[in-house]
């Protein structure tokens, strides 16, 4: 059951990475950056009202041990009021926040985009609740069909000169469609109510969850704001993309993934071996997974950019170079956050956020008068040294021990080492052309897919306890 979750939600994850994708570029060619810019722009605001109007309560439904109808219907009912609030506050602003910084054809954009911050929020409980029942497989089905559905509406509006309305149109009809979809599945027996308390529960867990999502939200906008404001904005161009190769791990999979342990564990003791199983099982898949993919960018990435991009982007390889392995290994130590949930710790969980966010703040004021580079390079050993403590962290919060948990990710390491030296020995790594490029990938890809063969009893445990095919942790013989 765990794998079958953990499959349906990255598939979605990366689904709807490549559909957005595609459909931004299709788009982009109707429309000017310009306007374009208009939807990125209003993207922060939407994402602090939905964190402001959900209070942290999603988490604290999938999490909670018991649920009574009242008590979600109260979440609902609350969520719903804070939403209608906070997008007739966000529509009232749009007109003086665009007179502030002077950017025509804003104000409208940002009071249509507001619609779309209060129907994801009326879809947010009855989507937790299918949570609480672990019916993944659902929600990656019906969160498919809205974006497929949406996306086709909003490439052919912008083939009928739609302009930028066809992303506020792609935006607005996924939130339609998920939230009709949702509250299908939840009628008998969610109804919205007023009884705000009854939320005292959910609210004094939630809080916490709030604090740590409003100050991840700054720490992960913070960076761009301080390089643009300090080295102008092709740099913030430059670091933008890099960073997307360092957060498509987390996006793809420990996100999603973090998601559905917290629901499987639950109701689980975290020290109890089946929980240590799974804990276990999945930093092994995350770990198979990121770390050759992630360790292959630092080589494998330069020649596509080279050949693909104008000397503008240039400087992309070797930023990302040094991103990848601390997004590898961020990507596994991100799972730290849903175990201090199932724990209950979500207090220590924020201050925990709060000192990586003053770490990574100063990190970024200290660095930033030295260039881009020394950024990136301060950025990426604070990373790696926040990452190692939170791997820590869960050794101690499952009682894995350390000797399970190197278990776990050695495969990993073992085959992307052998990886690297069959890409050294075919003296392809710095390739100039793309026969070069093919024959170091396909090198690389062998001398992985060799290693796991190789160990497959690790790998087959590790499926087996994600498919729910036995307890026995990965990395017993």
């Amino acid at each position: 059951m765990l794998g079958k979750n953990i499959l349906s939600m990255s598939g979605l994850s990366l689904y709807r990475n490549i559909i957005q994708f595609g459909m931004n570029i299709a788009i982009a060619a109707f429309v000017s950056p310009g306007d374009y810019g208009l939807v990125v722009f209003t993207a922060p605001f939407l994402v602090l009202v939905a964190m402001l109007t959900d209070l942290g309560m999603t988490s604290a439904i999938t999490r909670a041990p018991s649920l009574s109808n009242d008590e979600a219907g109260a979440a609902l009912g609350a969520m719903m009021t804070g939403g209608l609030v906070c997008a007739v506050l966000l529509i009232g602003a749009a007109w003086p926040i665009e007179r502030a910084i002077g950017m025509a054809g804003l104000a409208p954009v940002m009071a249509s985009m507001a619609g779309v911050v209060l129907l994801s929020i009326t879809s947010a409980t009855p989507r937790a609740l299918l949570e609480r029942e672990l019916r993944y497989a659902r929600i990656a089905g019906i969160e498919a069909a809205a974006i497929a559905v949406a996306a086709v509406a909003g490439v052919v509006a912008a083939f009928s000169g739609a302009g930028i309305w066809s992303l506020v149109l792609y935006n607005l009809l996924t939130q339609v469609i998920r939230l009709a979809a949702y509250g299908w599945h939840v009628r008998a027996t969610l109804r919205p109510n007023l009884q705000f308390g009854r939320l005292g529960t959910l609210l004094s867990f939630g809080g916490w969850v709030l604090g740590s999502n409003l100050l991840n939200f700054f720490a992960r906008n913070s960076d761009n704001l301080l390089i643009g404001a300090w080295l102008g904005a092709a740099a913030v161009g430059v670091y933008g993309l890099s960073y997307q190769f360092m957060l498509a791990p987390l996006m793809a999979i420990t996100w999603p993934t973090s998601g559905i342990l917290l629901a499987t564990l639950r109701d689980r003791d975290p020290h109890g071996p089946a929980a240590q199983a799974m804990v276990e099982s999945v930093l092994s898949a995350t770990a198979l997974l990121v770390i050759p993919t992630m360790l292959y960018l630092m080589f494998g990435l330069a020649f596509p950019m080279r050949a693909l991009l104008s000397d503008r982007w240039a400087q992309v390889p070797a930023i990302v170079s040094w991103l990848a392995p601390a997004g590898a290994l961020q990507a596994i130590a991100s799972y730290n956050g849903a175990l201090l949930m199932v724990a209950g710790r979500a207090r220590a969980q924020f201050v925990l956020t709060v000192v990586n966010v003053v770490l990574l703040v100063a990190t970024f004021v200290l660095a930033l008068p030295f260039g881009l580079m020394a950024l990136v390079k301060a950025y990426t050993v604070v990373v790696s040294l926040l990452s190692l403590a939170f791997i820590a962290m869960m050794v101690a919060l499952t009682g894995l021990g350390l000797r399970r948990l190197a278990g776990a990710i050695a495969p990993a390491l073992l085959a992307s080492g052998l990886g690297v030296l069959a890409v050294v020995g075919v003296g392809e790594a710095r390739s100039a052309s793309w026969l070069g490029w093919a024959g170091a990938t396909a090198a690389y890809a062998v001398a992985v897919l060799v290693a796991y063969a190789a160990q497959h009893l690790h790998v087959r445990r590790t499926l087996a306890v994600l498919l729910g095919r036995t307890s026995e942790p990965a990395t017993n013989t």
